[in-house]
Formats: structure tokens, sequence, C-alpha cells
């Protein structure tokens, strides 16, 4: 981490999550701050990870959509009438 740390910030955890940050500190050999910073970066990736996977399955949706379409050999038509019937039944595509 290459970054100029000009904002402090403070916050109250339970004396049991304390103890817990600080295990983790010693177990790292680093500062509370270190963790507490690393778990923030963390945070981020799994968000970004979750917003990918997200849309992954939306894609898979309407892949398997059209594949299905395809396969009945479905019109235009038709295709839009089956989008709204599982638009109707709650499924997102």
């Amino acid at each position: 981490m290459n970054k100029i740390f000009d904002k402090a910030i403070t916050t109250r955890f339970s004396l049991e999550d304390y103890s817990k940050l600080e295990e983790e500190a010693e177990k790292r050999a680093c500062s509370l701050a270190s963790v507490i910073r690393s778990s923030w970066q963390s945070y981020h990736r799994y968000q970004h990870y979750q917003q990918q996977l997200l849309r992954m399955e939306q894609r898979q949706r309407a892949f398997h959509f059209e594949l299905l379409c395809s396969l009945l050999d479905l019109n235009s038509a038709q295709r839009r009438k089956a989008l709204e019937s599982l638009i109707d039944k709650g499924v997102k595509l």
C-alpha cells in the first residue's frame, strides 16, 4: 500500500470484536488500522464480485431463454408472449 493516509476515523467495537481485531493484527504482524483497511478493501472486492456474478447470471438467463425459444422454434410474437409470461411469474431476465 503506497497510499497516503490523511484522514482518520474513530469507531467503537465491542470488547470481543476488539480482541479479535487485535489477534488478527498480531497474526499478520501489522497494526489494527491495517487490518481494518484490509477489511474495507476486501469488502469492496466482494461487492465488485457480487456485481460481476449478477451480470453473468443475467446473461445466462437471457442466453437460456433465447436457446429455448430457438429450440422450440418460436416466432417473435411467441417469444414476446413467453417473455411476458416469465416476467408475470416473477422471473427476471
